[in-house]
């Protein structure tokens, strides 16, 4: 989701299962672009492990989720972004 786009979306459907399996997980393209911040909030969602994966308890006290900006403070991009589709049509 970071990245815009649906994982393995042009892979077989086998692939994110066998990386499943395996133990692998998708990695950033470019991790440089993400905080350290928010890279760590990831790995710590993503452990396969579930004895060292994070509960949703924990989660919600990850610096990533407690620093954020209310998600009121998106309000004003959601309306200059339909205001900007409804100008093109």
């Amino acid at each position: 989701m970071v990245e815009r786009e649906v994982p393995s979306w042009n892979a077989t459907p086998v692939l994110p299962q066998l990386l499943i399996a395996t133990g692998g997980r998708q990695k950033l393209k470019q991790p440089n672009l993400f905080s350290s911040c928010l890279r760590d909030f990831l790995s710590c969602c993503l452990q396969r492990d579930e004895a060292r994966r994070w509960s949703a308890k924990e989660l919600l006290q990850h610096p990533f989720v407690t620093f954020a900006e209310p998600a009121s403070s998106l309000v004003p991009l959601i309306v200059s972004v339909k205001k900007r589709r409804e100008t093109r049509t």
